[in-house]
């Protein structure tokens, strides 16, 4: 018999005591995997901030959890999607095939985008539909353990954006929420209605609880990081409301703002205990993306105030999530992994103040220089068919009736570009093709390239350097972005782990655990500080 939808929301603030994951030590496969996804947060945010999280939340996962410090994707794009894909199928872009959010397809001679998704009625709806899932050439975890257990374990996801479940493998219909950034209900992949549990918890609205609110700052500004200087510094204005003047998106700025995280956490309560997740032989599992990306519209810097006002109140949030979970399933149960897809870095505005080599590099202007150099070798011409994502691709029609051989313009346009400014190196798709990198950018490149998919030239910018992509400056990989990696509950120690740890290696580490077949492209290994 199921409990009370109230109950479920009054467990999250339930305090009792926190068992530590050295305490006991289950012999069978956790029940129940839950992955804390959590956009934009940075290893650096988990120890900066340490001081102001409480003992039940980040902190809980740090201390009594396996926390890797430095976890690395070793991708050359910042798009999450490549990102948790790396998570998912435990292999690189270079065999699951999302090279980032789009690329040139060169027979329709167009972008065509790793994933969309479709509204029917997008003019009044245009959240209410169904996400069109990138063509994966591999299988992921979710995927596995669905045809292992035969359908038997449940598959759900919760997010505030669709984007983010779309790169997840297997993902059941009728578990997949997002909200409606129109009618600030949280809705479903599927054509049928939503559980009768799910429509309860909308018809309270909490959506326009929300709205209704400013966000300002849990405490005394001049206590946040953002202040921290050598003489005096006014603090700027923090002080948001909620309500969004577009009709279309009056719940759109609880997307990028703490009561987006609590909505969640109260979703997911209302799921876990509802669904019954862990409570069988078969082992479940549970995405919940959350983020520490505000939604602030000027350019943002990894220790501004209102990401560390996000992080400090997500901390509740987590501290609510564990709770629930030790209270309902158990942690002896349940495995939490926690990870992330940072890419907020220093403006370049930062770094120049502070003497440190910086600029900005516009991939659209240099690819129109690089046909103008091309022109005046082979005359006029299209020569470059497309750029994206730091990866030009030549017009192969073009070269055919001309009879230009394909490595020889690759060739003279990667020595060209090397003249250009933050431009720090280069290399072809011949190149990739034909030779073996083992280390550095070369390699990260190599595990990157998809045929048909990738570009025929790609460069590396300089560290410091930000890509300006349609007048947005964003920052590059370049400054080589760590994120935290943690397991925490079941059977997992107490451990931290300083070295870089690559982040294809989750996929097959919880394979070891749920003792279900690997995802058939991976090339990742289990973690043995994880599986031992």
């Amino acid at each position: 018999m199921k409990f009370s939808f109230v109950f479920f929301l009054s467990l999250l603030f339930i305090k009792g005591v926190v068992v530590s994951g050295q305490n006991y030590k289950p012999t069978q496969a956790p029940k129940l995997v839950v992955f804390l996804n959590i956009d934009e947060l940075r290893t650096e945010h988990l120890i900066t901030f340490s001081h102001k999280f409480s003992q039940f939340g980040f902190n809980q996962l740090i201390k009594n959890g396996t926390f890797y410090h430095r976890g690395n994707y070793k991708t050359t794009t910042s798009f999450r999607g490549t990102k948790l894909l790396n998570i998912h199928t435990g292999s690189y872009a270079s065999t699951h095939g999302v090279i980032g959010s789009a690329w040139y397809n060169a027979q329709q001679q167009s972008e065509e985008k790793a994933s969309y998704f479709y509204a029917p009625n997008a003019q009044v709806q245009p959240d209410s539909g169904q996400i069109i899932f990138p063509r994966l050439n591999c299988s992921t975890i979710s995927d596995e353990l669905n045809i292992f257990y035969k359908g038997k374990s449940k598959v759900a996801a919760v997010s505030l954006s669709p984007e983010m479940l779309a790169y997840q493998g297997f993902l059941n219909d009728e578990l997949t929420f997002w909200l409606n950034r129109t009618t600030g209900r949280m809705i479903n992949n599927s054509d049928s209605a939503p559980p009768n549990w799910a429509q309860k918890y909308n018809d309270m609205n909490f959506a326009d609880m929300y709205i209704q609110r400013q966000w300002g700052p849990a405490s005394d500004l001049n206590d946040y990081h953002e202040y921290i200087s050598k003489g005096p510094m006014p603090p700027r204005h923090f002080m948001y409301d909620m309500k969004e003047r577009d009709p279309l998106f009056p719940y759109q700025k609880i997307i990028g703002s703490p009561f987006g995280n609590v909505l969640l956490r109260d979703f997911v309560a209302s799921l876990i205990i509802n669904e019954e997740l862990g409570k069988d032989k078969y082992p479940d599992l549970l995405t919940i993306s959350l983020s520490c990306k505000p939604f602030v519209d000027r350019p943002q810097e990894m220790f501004d105030v209102e990401m560390e006002d996000m992080l400090i109140r997500l901390d509740e949030q987590i501290e609510s999530i564990i709770q629930l979970v030790r209270d309902d399933v158990g942690l002896e149960h349940t495995l939490f992994v926690l990870s992330s897809t940072p890419s907020i870095g220093w403006l370049p505005q930062t770094l120049a103040k502070n003497n440190v080599s910086t600029g900005i590099f516009n991939g659209k202007k240099t690819s129109a220089l690089l046909n103008l150099y091309l022109m005046a070798i082979y005359g006029q011409g299209k020569w470059v068919a497309g750029y994206n994502d730091k990866q030009f691709y030549f017009n192969h029609k073009l070269l055919n009736e001309k009879q230009i051989n394909l490595e020889e313009i690759q060739d003279k346009a990667a020595n060209f570009l090397l003249e250009v400014r933050g431009i720090d190196k280069t290399i072809t798709a011949y190149h990739l093709r034909v030779n073996e990198y083992t280390t550095g950018i070369f390699n990260e490149y190599q595990q990157n390239y998809f045929h048909g998919r990738s570009g025929d030239l790609f460069i590396s910018l300089k560290p410091g350097w930000t890509e300006e992509i349609n007048g947005y400056k964003k920052v590059s990989l370049e400054q080589n972005f760590y994120t935290p990696l943690i397991f925490f509950g079941w059977n997992v120690n107490s451990t931290q782990v300083l070295e870089p740890v690559n982040m294809i290696d989750v996929a097959p580490t919880l394979s070891t655990i749920l003792q279900i077949p690997e995802p058939n492209g991976c090339v990742g290994e289990p973690l043995q500080e994880v599986v031992q």
